[in-house]
């Protein structure tokens, strides 16, 4: 497990290096991660705004519902990502998303993030809608190295946390 996390680590960190030398619009970029996913059906992203999940995986995106304008967050992982993976471990870190996000579909509780569109799955990705987020836990703490938009938005730039 810790070998697939490291694995992880390295492809994502490159890949963000890539992304930030490719810079592109935040249109172009969601419609080339989500040129298939049903989630597109019903909602419009706006701006890459954090980075969530084991290892940072998951890139979260601000955007709307298309038929009530409602705000939400859009989580999507791309599969490219796994690539130099072997068939197993990428098989392996797949599934361990897949049930990641079914268990948060089903937890149903005032303070635990409330998933509005269950997990939509592409030959290129993995994407579900989820209530407006501000960013992950590990974005806030510093860690916006890998899959983090470019540049960092302004309300993560010196966010600070009380010492409670």
């Amino acid at each position: 497990m810790e070998n697939m996390l490291n694995k992880l680590r390295s492809t994502m960190s490159s890949a963000a290096s890539n992304a930030v030398s490719n810079a592109v619009s935040i249109a172009s970029q969601v419609s080339n991660y989500l040129p298939g996913n049903p989630v597109t059906r019903e909602f419009e992203a706006t701006s890459h705004i954090a980075s969530a999940g084991t290892g940072l995986s998951w890139k979260v995106y601000s955007g709307y519902k298309k038929s009530s304008r409602q705000d939400v967050s859009l989580f999507v992982f791309e599969k490219r990502s796994l690539d130099r993976w072997d068939r197993q471990d990428r098989e392996q870190f797949l599934e361990m998303l897949r049930r990641g996000v079914a268990q948060l579909t089903r937890i149903k509780h005032p303070q635990i993030l409330t998933v509005q569109h269950p997990l939509e799955e592409s030959r290129d990705s993995l994407a579900f809608a989820t209530e407006p987020v501000l960013a992950s836990l590990a974005n806030i703490l510093g860690s916006n190295t890998i899959n983090a938009p470019s540049p960092l938005p302004l309300q993560l730039q010196g966010y600070k946390l009380h010492d409670v």
